[in-house]
C-alpha cells in the first residue's frame, strides 16, 4: 500500500510546486501591469525592487523550488514579452 502512495505524493508535490510557480508569475505580471498604469515610464522587465518599494508587491515571491528563482523575460513585457521559469516554462502555456 505504501509503495502505491509514495509516487502519488511525489507527483502531487511536483504539481503543487508548478502551480505555485505559475501563481508567482501571475502575481508579478499583475504588479507590473498596475505599475505601468500608474507611471508614464513603463516597466518592460522585472524590477522587483521597484515593485516592492512602490507597494505593488509586499515582498518578492518565494520560489517554490530550487531553480525557479531565475525568472527570465523573453521580450518587452508591454508588447509580446512573457515571463518564463527555467524549470516550469512560461505561465501562458498552462
Amino acid at each position: 500500500l505504501a509503495a502505491i502512495a509514495i509516487p502519488n505524493f511525489r507527483k502531487a508535490r511536483e504539481q503543487a510546486r508548478e502551480k505555485a510557480c505559475y501563481a508567482n508569475m501571475r502575481v508579478i505580471l499583475g504588479a507590473i501591469e498596475m505599475y505601468n498604469m500608474d507611471h508614464s515610464q513603463m516597466m518592460t522587465g522585472i524590477d522587483m525592487s521597484g515593485l516592492t518599494s512602490g507597494n505593488y508587491l509586499k515582498a518578492s515571491p518565494q520560489a517554490p523550488e530550487t531553480g525557479c528563482s531565475g525568472l527570465s523575460v523573453t521580450a518587452d513585457l508591454t508588447t509580446t514579452g512573457k515571463i518564463s521559469c527555467p524549470v516550469h516554462g512560461p505561465v501562458e502555456s498552462n
